[in-house]
């Protein structure tokens, strides 16, 4: 006979269903009034009772009622985990129940008209009984019988879990279940409406399949593991076939996965074994269950696409609805005040050994929705809703790959009227772009909606959404070139992207007056400005524009979704909130703190959308004029920063396999051209977004005073409960900081994100200053106001532009060893290197340890003056290209001189010299001090060690150095005599340990680079004198010279990886090609053995970094990336931090990162990556999710030095 179609139930968004609010009482959770059978997924034993009623009037009705009152007792009355759902036919119900408005069953033998896969038996109610102690169902079932048996026929399947398996007890059911009350409420159960009690019902949805095992049991595990999708030990299969059943059972809907709450249990046994699964679920409404039917079948009735559901046929099955427990008359409501916790799988269940950290995200919403947060002050309902939303979205990056598509060109937005501006200078070009770009583009469906940067979730509090741009991604800008200057602009290597952003903007700029008084001072300024600065003011008023239209497209689009009936009360309401709050904001001025998080990431959005990635700066002190806790609660001020970490971090690569790649030549620019080939995959998930507290007030006061305020701590407390990678947060330590600071910096940094990095003002403010000319010296009250930029880098918020460049140190050892030439391309082509600086003497005529540092010294000169050359030489060409005119209007100097930011405009102009390799060369002079030059324990020759590092220390074996004609047993005698060395120079004391005659090297090498960075600018030789001279001539204005601010720093950022693939074997013992020590910390165990790190008293090893060279001369940063166990004592953690603050033990650097993780945690992180997805490490510029690390990151993590408290 033939099935009539599904009538398909309305559909609603995945969004609509459910208010974020937090309950004001317990009774208004809807997961409180389910029966909370529905949370016992997991039971050993089950009973499967499907009740056909003879007698559907009221003595049938209260046959079934004394049934599950029975059923109930005898539950209350047993020991351990028993349960039970009750459940009817939708028709059934409303028969009886009248007045409760619930989804019809489908009609028809057949699920689906398409398949016969899915079978739809019916019956009138259904008792699914549970419970993980054997003899307890029968006696449920009992209850059942005894009370129906004379009105009804009954249908019995009895269930068991072996294994705790489900598919033939090899593989586990359920691994993507809901693990929390947010999730369950907002997918499982039916909402809450105006009817007092309404909400917590469900829809229940039972397929008993009789699986044909025979081929399932001929196939190899692996083959096994590819039908599921996951292995026997339940990881996931990465990139899993299409047609596994993870991938066809996925749903998802606008960018939403659907979740289902399910189980599978076996039943019977035949000549095969088991004979089939039970398979049950429960959603919040009846469509979900046909869409993932259809999923798992496919379109072509002919072919079943999940290879699973293949080798099933269901049997017997049906929808049910699972009323609430008010519906089913417990009145007493039995939850409230004990809700009963959801199942959790020990997959899930991974826990570090203390409180603050979570290893993954099931886990960290799991403990956090019930209670389990033993710190006790878990984040608000309607932040672990939303952070469930981003949660879910890092979820669907193991299955599929996330992509944005390029933006069109400018020329494809404008009017008739407006194509003349396609002939203006590349300033007012770029103007109209951004003006297009904010208010066309992004708010259209075409771009914007599908690309996911255009919605509105109907409980934010801050709306906007993030590109998925980083550094490492790449970004796509709207071109606006002509035709004729592409291949120019090519040749200078930028094109219209190339703007780097890399800065701190002054958001309290836009702040203090709202954009509309903003735009409106540079009308008044362009109106009166000279024609070479009316370009400038007339691309920032196009560009304010803009913000102003796209804060009024989501005004407006808050202003459609409060009309859709599908939401809330509570929904309808936020979102009217969200538009009257943004129709101000186009305009005018914050009065609130919600208003001026609102307004401030707002334009944080705007200039990542554009190709400006920016930090944010300090905002403990731009918020600090908007935060009245008469108005503001800290309450309610810690949930809007709570979301707005959650905006923030909204981007996560998780999946390092599905990493998009939209990186074009110049589209990066930080030495004004082609310099931004970032090593992408070590940078995909650096969005630069730095958020800078604590500190002192920016002033010039004599003595400093404190900026560290309320907001301080609360912002610590996000980072400490916000599992994110992002924001980077940076805490301004400085002497005698509050004391309930230093405890909330202890508590995040032990929580694991590598959160706070740790700042010395009384170190960095007088390091600024330094870094000033006699012609622009840097003001203290400029140098108090610092902040990070996208790294670490301190900036002079909100008045500076910057560029930095690296150089190798070990490079610059290489040139010193081997006349000029990097020997890392030493061989058949290069001979005996790459030919990059003079040729310094052979180093068979180098005889002391002090001529090999004179030399070193010359070649680190020139090297110095190389680059500075090559950067400057293309200073101000950015403007032409490619200007910044929405940054600028909020970088002072700007507006005043009319100049944009790539024009010279900023107050300051920071020049960073950042030296790679730092610790690894200051081992290297050491060992050769000792294997060479050492009368008492040298081992070797200057040339025969120099001829080690050619060959690997013996493990590469080539020609020239050692001819291949020679034979096997010569070129095993020859490497064994270079591993043996390298073994000894394994052996030697290593800087970061308190050994004093390595840090006398250490303090040498500071000082030299320090004052060469600076001397090379402040007294260039006479080619870059040249080009200094031209740059101050043509950029310095009445009463404002020009100068540049010279800050050297120590920072590999995440180059410790790509950045060592072009050096050589290093006489420490490093192999050619392996990774560096990050920025300035300690060197890691070697790469190519077994990851067993050091470990080293904290105090004993900070000791190593204390001198001024350090503390004071790295005014860019000396950063120490210290590892720490997980079980570091809390107490002593608060208790180094302290002394570093107050400087009352030799601690040095003027900067501290502490990532707080195991080896044996990173090393289950490697193969078990859904378990420890929150996991994260600081990289050495940001703070990452270590298992979306490439695994050359992974394994110099695993290597890093380990400090201790004792």
């Amino acid at each position: 006979m033939e099935q009539r179609a599904v009538k398909r139930q309305k559909k609603r968004h995945p969004e609509t269903r459910r208010s974020l609010a937090d309950s004001a009482h317990a009774k208004e959770s809807t997961y409180l009034l389910a029966q909370p059978g529905i949370f016992f997924t997991r039971p050993k034993y089950g009973c499967m009772v499907v009740v056909n009623l003879n007698d559907k009037t009221e003595t049938g009705k209260t046959g079934v009622f004394n049934a599950i009152q029975a059923v109930q007792q005898k539950c209350d009355l047993l020991q351990g985990r028993n349960g039970y759902v009750v459940s009817f036919d939708p028709a059934l119900w409303k028969t009886w129940s009248p007045n409760d408005d619930i989804e019809d069953r489908p009609q028809g033998n057949y699920m689906l008209s398409s398949s016969r896969k899915f079978v739809n038996t019916g019956g009138d109610v259904s008792f699914f009984l549970k419970s993980d102690t054997e003899d307890v169902v029968p006696k449920l079932f009992q209850e059942v019988e005894n009370n129906l048996h004379a009105l009804a026929s009954l249908d019995v399947t009895q269930t068991r879990v072996y294994n705790d398996r489900a598919i033939n007890g090899k593989f586990r059911d359920g691994v993507d279940n809901p693990v929390d009350k947010t999730t369950v409420e907002r997918f499982i159960l039916t909402p809450q409406t105006t009817t007092p009690g309404s909400g917590g019902g469900s829809y229940f949805y039972t397929q008993k399949f009789r699986m044909n095992f025979s081929i399932f049991d001929k196939m190899t595990i692996r083959q096994q593991e590819n039908v599921i999708g996951r292995k026997v030990t339940d990881e996931i299969v990465i990139g899993a076939d299409s047609r596994s059943h993870i991938r066809r059972a996925r749903l998802a809907e606008a960018s939403i996965h659907l979740k289902i709450l399910r189980g599978s249990m076996p039943y019977g046994r035949d000549d095969t074994g088991q004979e089939g699964i039970y398979f049950n679920a429960f959603a919040d409404h009846v469509q979900l269950f046909i869409d993932l039917m259809q999923s798992l079948v496919g379109d072509d009735p002919d072919f079943t696409q999940d290879k699973l559901i293949s080798m099933a046929q269901g049997i017997e099955g049906s929808f049910w609805y699972t009323p609430s427990l008010h519906q089913l008359g417990f009145t007493d409501e039995p939850n409230v005040g004990q809700a009963p916790t959801l199942d959790f799988l020990p997959l899930w269940d991974v826990r570090s050994t203390n409180d603050y950290m979570f290893y993954n995200w099931r886990e960290y919403l799991h403990r956090m929705s019930f209670g389990l947060y033993a710190p006790g002050d878990p984040p608000t309902h309607r932040v672990i809703k939303l952070l469930s939303v981003i949660f879910s979205e890092w979820s669907d990056q193991w299955y599929e790959k996330p992509n944005t598509a390029r933006i069109p060109h400018l020329s494809n937005y404008l009017t008739a009227a407006e194509k003349p501006y396609l002939e203006e200078s590349a300033a007012i070009r770029k103007g109209m772009a951004i003006k297009k770009t904010l208010g066309t583009l992004i708010p259209k469906r075409a771009y914007g909606t599908n690309n996911d940067l255009f919605r509105i979730h109907p409980n934010e509090l801050i709306v906007g959404v993030m590109p998925r741009f980083s550094l490492g991604v790449g970004k796509y800008v709207m071109p606006y070139s002509r035709e004729e200057e592409e291949f120019p602009w090519f040749m200078k290597g930028l094109n219209e992207g190339g703007a780097m952003g890399h800065i701190v903007p002054d958001h309290g700029i836009v702040l203090a007056v709202g954009l509309g008084v903003l735009k409106n001072q540079h009308q008044m300024l362009y109106a009166r400005a000279p024609r070479e600065q009316k370009d400038f003011y007339q691309s920032v008023i196009l560009a304010l524009e803009g913000v102003q239209e796209y804060i009024d497209s989501f005004a407006n689009l808050a202003e459609q979704l409060a009309q859709k009936e599908e939401y809330t009360a509570e929904e309808k309401q936020n979102l009217r909130r969200i538009n009257a709050r943004l129709l101000k904001l186009k305009t005018g001025a914050p009065s609130n703190m919600l208003e001026a998080v609102q307004l401030l990431f707002l334009m944080h959005c705007s200039m990542h959308l554009i190709g400006n990635p920016v930090a944010i700066g300090r905002l403990d002190v731009l918020l600090s004029p908007f935060y009245d806790e008469t108005t503001t609660p800290e309450a309610e001020a810690q949930e809007i920063l709570d979301c707005l970490w959650i905006k923030l971090s909204e981007r996560v690569v998780i999946n390092r396999h599905f990493t998009p790649d939209l990186h074009d030549r110049g589209s990066t620019a930080v030495m004004y051209a082609a310099s931004g080939n970032f090593g992408q995959g070590s940078a995909v998930n650096q969005w630069v977004q730095q958020i800078t507290v604590g500190g002192y007030q920016a002033n010039d006061d004599v003595t400093p005073t404190t900026a560290c305020n309320k907001l301080t701590l609360l912002c610590l407390k996000s980072s400490r409960r916000i599992p994110t990678n992002a924001p980077c947060l940076s805490l301004r330590l400085h002497k005698n900081m509050p004391e309930n600071i230093l405890q909330e910096a202890t508590r995040a940094l032990l929580s694991g994100g590598a959160h706070p990095i740790l700042m010395h003002d009384d170190r960095l403010v007088p390091s600024l200053m330094n870094s000033g000319s006699p012609d622009v010296p840097v003001s203290l009250a400029a140098a108090r106001n610092y902040a990070c930029d996208g790294c670490y880098e301190p900036m002079i918020a909100g008045e500076t532009e910057f560029a930095f460049g690296t150089i190798v140190l070990l490079n610059i050892l290489e040139m010193t060893l081997n006349e000029g030439t990097l020997y890392a391309d030493s061989g058949s082509v290069y001979l005996r290197g790459l030919k990059v600086s003079y040729p310094s003497p052979h180093s068979s005529q180098i005889k002391t340890f002090d001529q090999l540092k004179e030399i070193f010294l010359k070649h680190l000169r020139l090297q110095t003056a190389q680059f500075y050359i090559t950067i400057l030489s293309n200073y101000g060409n950015l403007w032409d290209i490619c200007p910044s005119p929405l940054l600028s209007s909020l970088i002072h100097g700007c507006k005043e001189s009319g100049r944009d930011l790539s024009n010279g405009g900023s107050n300051y102009h920071a020049l960073a010299m950042m030296y790679v390799s730092a610790s690894n060369t200051i081992d290297s002079l050491y060992a050769i001090k000792k294997l060479v030059f050492d009368p008492d324990e040298s081992l070797t020759t200057l040339p025969q060690l120099l001829e080690a590092l050619k060959l690997d220390w013996g493990f590469e074996m080539r020609e020239p150095f050692f001819d291949e004609r020679a034979g096997e047993v010569r070129e095993d005698a020859n490497a064994a005599t270079y591993k043996t060395l390298r073994k000894k120079a394994l052996t030697l004391p290593r800087f970061g340990r308190g050994n004093p005659e390595v840090d006398e090297i250490a303090n040498w090498l500071m000082e030299n680079v320090v004052s060469i960075a600076k001397d090379t600018i402040h007294h260039p030789p006479s080619v870059l004198d040249g080009i200094i001279s031209g740059i101050k001539e043509k950029y310095s204005l009445p009463g404002r010279p020009f100068g540049f601010v010279v800050e050297p720093g120590i920072g590999t950022f995440e180059g410790y990886v790509p950045q060592a693939l072009g050096t050589g074997a290093s006489a420490d013992g490093r192999r050619s090609r392996q990774p560096f020590a990050s920025d300035l910390s300690p060197s890691p165990a070697p790469q190519d053995k077994t990851a067993q790190p050091a470990s080293v008293n904290i105090y004993q090893a900070m000791r190593s970094f204390d001198y001024d060279s350090i503390n004071i001369g790295l005014s860019n940063g000396s950063p120490v990336d210290m590892n720490v166990g997980e079980d570091f004592p809390e107490a002593k953690l608060h208790e180094f931090i302290r002394h570093y603050a107050n400087r009352t033990k030799p601690i040095g650097s003027n900067l501290i990162t502490v990532t707080c993780a195991n080896l044996e945690t990173y090393q289950k992180a490697v193969d078990e990556p859904e378990r420890y997805d929150l996991v994260r490490v600081r990289t050495g510029g940001w703070s990452e999710h270590y298992v979306a690390m490439f695994p050359a990151h992974q394994e110099q993590h695993q290597r890093r030095v380990v400090f201790t408290p004792l």
